[in-house]
């Protein structure tokens, strides 16, 4: 079991559907499915085998991550359009 659908079930039971790693577009299909049944707070958990790392970006040191690439991502500009080219 690498994937996890969890959801309520309309008396608040809490109810889950494991699926094999290699099934996520099936999972998606189903967390679909329950949403369109009304089921409420739906979610996928994973734990996939073939992920490389840790999710996310764990640490930016001088602008940059940790395989050199540049990390501008800045959370005030959202919204707020391209940044000016001078």
């Amino acid at each position: 079991m690498s994937i996890v659908v969890f959801w309520l079930e309309p008396d608040g039971r809490p109810a889950h559907q494991e699926f094999p790693a290699k099934d996520l577009l099936p999972a998606l299909k189903h967390s679909e499915a329950l949403r369109r049944e009304g089921k409420r707070h739906v979610c996928i958990s994973t734990a996939l085998p073939d992920s490389v790392g840790q999710g996310g970006v764990n640490s930016v040191e001088g602008g940059k991550l940790p395989d050199g690439h540049v990390y501008d991502f800045n959370k005030a500009h959202r919204g707020a359009g391209p940044k000016p080219s001078n």
